[in-house]
């Protein structure tokens, strides 16, 4: 039995491939346009992927605004994708058949060096989005347009073949996604693995209060601090997003020491809570 997806649409985005890589056949993906309506779809579906961070741009500050708030699910796992471009064809087109290359305009923006070395004579022209670029172009009977989108498309649509891979300016390109599932309770985690990573989010009690006291309370190893305005609070007042991870002793007693922390956390005037544990 497939289970239902959620990603950030249209399908045939880096969120739509970085779902396929983790759940493979086994998932129906279910476009929704903002990370916000992603989030809510685990009311309705059994899971949800949305980026995180960016290697090049940093944090997806919507993805923490939903979490600020989330109350439906669990992080339950993450997917570290390479972000390539592909020039994408008609099956049997050679670059020099191509005149012409369609993409969303920031993907022709990545892209820039690779069409002004490989396609001089060639126009350009925008699209909505990637995946739109590569359905243009299975439907086209000649040959003489390219695409450029993720390779995920080429599944999507007929008669699509990649060209050329990893055209994008930049190649340190990364970007870490979040897979989130029902909470304990629902559904189980799709890959049972044995977790090495939480993410606790803590309100502090008051504005002024102490990150480095914080940080000693928790008594873990954090990976990483993100921050985001708490909502309907007073002006400054800030939630804490604190990835912890395991150390290499003891790794079976990981829920159990996130577990202790959170209480640590809370006995100490501060709401906290563990969103994920993967």
């Amino acid at each position: 039995m497939k289970v239902d997806v959620g990603v950030l649409g249209p399908l045939g985005t880096y969120t739509h491939q970085a779902a396929h890589e983790y759940f493979q056949a086994s998932a129906i993906y279910n476009e929704r346009q903002t990370i916000a309506a992603t989030l809510e779809s685990l009311e309705t579906l059994d899971y949800a992927v949305v980026p995180r961070e960016n290697s090049i741009f940093g944090s997806v500050v919507e993805t923490f605004d939903g979490l600020r708030v989330l109350k439906q699910g669990l992080i339950q796992g993450e997917v570290v994708l390479k972000i390539q471009h592909c020039l994408v064809v008609k099956k049997g087109a050679k670059i020099s058949d191509i005149d012409c290359v369609i993409s969303h305009e920031q993907a022709l923006g990545q892209c820039r060096r690779f069409i002004s070395e490989h396609l001089p004579s060639a126009t350009t022209s925008k699209t909505t989005s990637t995946a739109a670029a590569a359905e243009t172009v299975s439907k086209l009977q000649k040959l003489n347009v390219a695409a450029i989108c993720s390779k995920i498309c080429i599944t999507m649509f007929e008669d699509l073949e990649i060209l050329v891979d990893g055209i994008q300016d930049e190649d340190i390109n990364y970007t870490r996604f979040f897979i989130l599932g029902k909470d304990s309770e629902g559904r189980p985690p799709f890959k049972s693995l044995r977790p090495t990573h939480a993410l606790i989010r803590v309100t502090p009690s008051k504005m002024c209060f102490d990150l480095a006291e914080l940080l000693k309370i928790v008594d873990l190893s954090v990976k990483r601090i993100d921050r985001r305005p708490a909502p309907a609070s007073d002006p400054f007042l800030d939630i804490y997003f604190l990835e912890v991870v395991s150390s290499p002793h003891n790794p079976s007693e990981w829920p159990e020491q996130v577990s202790h922390s959170i209480l640590r956390i809370r006995n100490n005037g501060h709401f906290a809570e563990s969103i994920g544990l993967w």
